[in-house]
């Protein structure tokens, strides 16, 4: 892609959303990087070093997406890429009707930058990651 306006990581299991994001991505000239789990994710945010993540809060365990996002904010593993926005995504308001309410700030976990919930709508999203993409 010639001139792309970012490189996104796109952390999720569910390959049909991957395939849906990086679509919407695609066309709104970003570059795009997918991951089917935080291991991977991990990985790939310290090669490619994005310009942004979007992470789904629930993988493998209920609490995958809290503890990526903590561990990219404030481990030293991570200290060339901290800087990094993280939206989550998530589908728990599809799901339940509601909010995820876990308060990562209260366990002392650090929180993402921005929250969106599936299914995306493609110019939420693209204007959230513009937003942080601009700060």
């Amino acid at each position: 892609m010639e001139n792309p306006k970012g490189k996104i990581l796109v952390i999720d299991d569910d390959p049909d959303f991957l395939e849906a994001v990086s679509a919407i991505l695609h066309s709104a000239l970003y570059e795009v990087i997918t991951a089917r789990n935080p291991e991977e994710g991990k990985k790939k945010l310290l090669e490619e070093k994005p310009d942004l993540v979007l992470l789904d809060i629930m993988m493998d365990s209920l609490f995958d997406g809290f503890s990526l996002c903590h561990a990219i904010k404030t481990s030293k593993e991570f200290k060339t890429v901290k800087d990094t926005p993280v939206i989550f995504v998530s589908a728990v308001k599809e799901m339940t009707g509601s909010r995820f309410q876990f308060k990562g700030e209260e366990q002392g976990l650090a929180g993402p930058d921005d929250y969106l919930d599936k299914p995306v709508k493609p110019d939420e999203l693209i204007s959230r990651i513009e937003r942080l993409l601009k700060k």
